[in-house]
């Protein structure tokens, strides 16, 4: 996974904990918060996550407060993801996922992460997937679901 992708990947899982745990009130009092956890942000890259994590103001009796949105910010990383990608095909057998180089891996994860039940796992490369499904009946499906997956259809 490219060391980018990974920071953004645990940025945005820290700020969906901390919005979760505790009420935050306005973007500085965030940014002070993730620099006491270790991670340096600007305001800039703190409202593009915000946005893309999906995250709104909500009223409450102590004044506006940070809230997760519906989605939860799964659409800001598969869009990350889509970047890595080049290509998917398929045989009879597995389907093959092309990200660019040193990609892979990280793609792989998040492909794993999702829990799908028509794939038996990933094995990676530095840029090449193997996804293997349940059963090779379904080779389009997966790999349908696959492409929406990835954020590329």
């Amino acid at each position: 996974m490219s060391r980018k992708l990974e920071d953004i990947q645990k940025r945005h899982a820290l700020i969906k904990t901390l919005i979760s745990s505790q009420n935050i009130y306005n973007q500085t009092q965030l940014v002070k918060i993730l620099k006491q956890k270790g991670i340096k942000v600007t305001q800039a890259t703190l409202s593009r996550d915000l946005s893309e994590l999906g995250v709104v103001r909500v009223p409450t009796s102590e004044g506006l407060v940070y809230k997760l949105g519906s989605e939860g910010g799964d659409g800001a990383i598969r869009t990350h993801i889509a970047e890595e990608i080049i290509s998917i095909e398929s045989n009879e057998c597995v389907v093959l996922v092309k990200t660019f180089l040193g990609r892979a891996s990280g793609v792989a994860v998040y492909i794993d992460k999702q829990n799908d039940p028509e794939i038996l796992g990933t094995i990676a490369g530095d840029d090449t997937i193997i996804v293997v499904p349940k059963t090779i009946k379904n080779i389009k499906k997966v790999t349908e679901q696959l492409k929406t997956i990835l954020g590329i259809k």
